[in-house]
């Protein structure tokens, strides 16, 4: 798992199959913009980002745009369930038209034992709950870097 600090502040996390673009949007809310495959290592990164906003925040409010997404393996589906279960200050809104990330979701909504994990299939029902939580809320593209082809080859 490769990393960079981009000029908006915001971090970008790839390896060969994914990318993950991470907005700090407010105390407690992250926006993350997904494409590819989420593997765990990715799940350690996420976990620990939402750590660190349930340390500051006490809650975590966890916006997704995973339109881009092409899977989540079930080491990345177990480690955030768990995570989710142990957390209860934390909801997460996923964009994404994928039925199957949309039927892992439910799956985990019944392990956690509660509706935390959200999925939307229309931007501006997402983008709606995103302003409930932080005003300017809006979807971002995901920014890849000039040279990131290069970068992620090193």
């Amino acid at each position: 798992m490769k990393s960079r600090l981009l000029p908006n502040g915001s971090v970008l996390y790839f390896d060969a199959k994914g990318v993950m673009q991470s907005h700090v949007l407010a105390s407690g809310v992250l926006l993350h913009v997904r494409q590819g495959m989420m593997s765990a290592d990715f799940a350690k990164v996420v976990a620990e980002e939402c750590d660190r906003q349930i340390a500051e925040a006490k809650r975590l409010v966890l916006m997704v745009d995973g339109l881009e997404t092409t899977m989540h393996t079930s080491e990345f589906r177990e480690t955030m369930t768990t995570w989710f279960k142990q957390h209860q200050h934390a909801i997460v809104h996923m964009l994404s038209r994928s039925p199957m990330i949309k039927m892992s979701l439910m799956a985990a909504n019944m392990q956690i034992g509660a509706d935390r994990a959200l999925t939307y299939y229309d931007i501006d029902a997402w983008e709606a709950i995103g302003r409930s939580v932080v005003r300017n809320f809006r979807r971002r593209p995901l920014e890849l870097p000039a040279d990131f082809a290069k970068i992620r080859e090193e």
